[in-house]
């Protein structure tokens, strides 16, 4: 996988984190307002907050989960014993050099 796509689901996560992380505060920091009964605006927000939760929270651990599996990756092949090129060369490439 390409380091644009790696970093790429990386801030996807990340966003997806922290709307969850603000959907959370502003439900516990708005928990026991004083409501004014139907139509209540912190109610509808909060309702919305709490289905974002609900909508966005499987699709985060499936992400991160995907995330960590592919950081894992070169971890395990090195502790199997296969020897990681840091970068790619012509060697590691297996390019014929005839000069």
């Amino acid at each position: 996988m390409s380091k644009a796509k790696r970093l790429t689901a990386l801030l996807l996560c990340v966003c997806m984190a922290l709307v969850l992380l603000i959907s959370s505060a502003y439900i516990v920091r708005e928990a026991d307002h004083d409501c004014v009964g139907e139509g209540c605006h912190t109610c509808e927000t909060i309702e919305r907050m709490a289905a974002a939760i609900r909508g966005f929270g499987m699709a985060l651990l499936v992400l991160l989960a995907a995330f960590f599996l592919l950081a894992l990756r070169p971890v395990r092949r090195f502790s199997e014993g296969e020897r990681l090129p840091v970068c790619g060369t012509l060697v590691s490439w297996k390019i014929r050099l005839n000069n």
